[in-house]
Formats: C-alpha cells, structure tokens, sequence
C-alpha cells in the first residue's frame, strides 16, 4: 500500500493516538495489563496477537465503550481516557464494530447523508431534512462523489439492509470517509467479508489515510495487514509484546512464540 503524503495544513506533529499503561481487569482476570502503544498520524497501524490477546478490550476502552482500571489514552494531545463513546466520536475518532452497523431501512445515499451531520450534533432527521429542504445540491454532490470512490453510486437508491456483507462495509468506510474524523478504529473490517472485495477493502482504507484520517486496525488476516499496515503492535495475554513493521515484527521470536507461529499465512 501507497502512502498518501499529509494533506495540507497537517495536524501538529506527535501520534494521533497514544495509549499508556492501559489496564482492565474482570474479576480476577486480567484481560488488559500496562498496555502501552502509540498510532502516528496519516498512517495505518495493525493490532494484532491471538484469540484473547486484549485488543478487543483495549480498544473498548481506547473509544470510550469500556472504562479502564489504569493507564491513560491520548487523542493527540487530549486526554480522552473514561470519556464516553458520543463525547469521543464528537472529538474526531470513530470506531467500526465487528459486524457492520447501519441504517437497514434508509437508502446507501441516505446513510450517508445522515453521516455527515451525526458527528456536528444535528438530529437524525435534521440533518437530512434541513428546514424542510433536502440537502442542497452541493452536498448532495459530495455525498455522490464519496459514493463513487467506494463503488457504490451505482446502489445509491438501494436500502441499506439489502446489500451484502462486503458492500455493507464498504458503506460504513463511506459513512466514516464523509464525516471526516481524524482517527478511525477498524475491528476486523475482513471478517465475513468475500476475499475478492480484499482490493476494494485495501483501496477504502487507503482513501481514507489519503483524507487525513489515521487508522488503528485490527485484524487476524495477516496477509491484509502485511499489505496495507505501515506499523504493526502484537499483543498477548493483555500486553503489547512488540511493535514495528511488519517485516520486523515477523521475525520476533516473542512474536513467534506467542501468535505467528501459529498461523497459517493464508489465515482469514
């Protein structure tokens, strides 16, 4: 995968996201334990480790869905640590959940129309319907223009609810991709999804680093994360055991030891 240049006007510099000594415990279990990473900006960072390994915990607690016991998450230079998940997705950082989360019954164009005015507070309907008036026509062609980056012009009219897996998610990357947010946590974007809309998934992600937006992705097909990552964080039983490239990351013996090892490279 390319990497796009900043766009002008580029964010200050340091991370886009730093996560210090996150902890969560359940019970007597410690499903996250002094987890520590940092996301640059304008890059994709992989998350990855074995079944259990805390990531899913972890970025609960990053976007605000779980409350950690310890530590402190970053959202560039504000602290966001114990914010709840509205007040989060306001300050610019938007997560995806495991299976696509859309508005079954309103158009692919409607969805996104709706997208666009969520993150500023306006009412659901408000945003669509302002003053009685549709959109004008200006946003209306930058919703189509969204639209055709992803593929989905020609599905613009079709509910939501009657797409396929993959489209599915290609329009929650087209919801994310109009409303603009500087951070975007992707919970494995492939699960579900046909191998062959694995271009189409690379190209969606890289659209979106291209529009300034950094990326935290999550995600078990190695391969996908080999193409599209430029920094790689592996964690098992709760904690971060390393960080780097891919091509680094691969020949960690922990690494090995604790995840790679165990995989098959050809795993979804």
């Amino acid at each position: 995968m390319s990497v796009p240049a900043p766009p002008a006007g580029a964010a200050p510099p340091g991370p886009a996201l730093q996560v210090e000594q996150l902890t969560k415990h359940f019970g007597g279990v410690n499903a996250v334990t002094d987890c520590s990473f940092a996301a640059p900006r304008h890059r994709v960072t992989g998350l990855i480790g074995p079944n259990g390994a805390g990531k899913s915990t972890a970025i609960d607690c990053i976007s605000g869905f779980k409350r950690p016991d310890a530590g402190m998450v970053l959202f560039g230079d504000r602290a966001i640590t114990g914010l709840p998940p509205h007040r989060i997705a306001r300050l610019g950082l938007v997560r995806t959940f495991q299976t696509p989360r859309e508005w079954p019954q309103l158009t692919v164009m409607e969805n996104l129309i709706l997208s666009r005015y969520q993150p500023r507070r306006e009412g659901l309907w408000r945003g669509m319907l302002r003053g009685g008036h549709v959109a004008d026509q200006a946003e209306l062609a930058q919703v189509r223009e969204v639209l055709d980056q992803f593929g989905l012009l020609g599905l613009r009219n079709e509910r939501a609810g009657n797409l396929s897996g993959g489209q599915k998610r290609l329009v929650e990357f087209a919801r994310i991709r109009i409303a603009e947010p500087e951070l975007v946590i992707l919970d494995e974007p492939m699960g579900g999804v046909n191998p062959v809309l694995g271009e189409r998934m690379a190209a969606a992600i890289e659209t979106l680093v291209a529009h300034g937006a950094a990326v935290v992705l999550v995600e078990h097909n190695l391969p996908f994360i080999e193409r599209v990552t430029q920094h790689v964080v592996v964690m098992a039983h709760g904690a971060v055991i390393a960080a780097g490239p891919f091509e680094a990351i691969r020949s960690d013996r922990a690494v090995i030891d604790a995840y790679l090892g165990t995989q098959r490279t050809d795993d979804a």
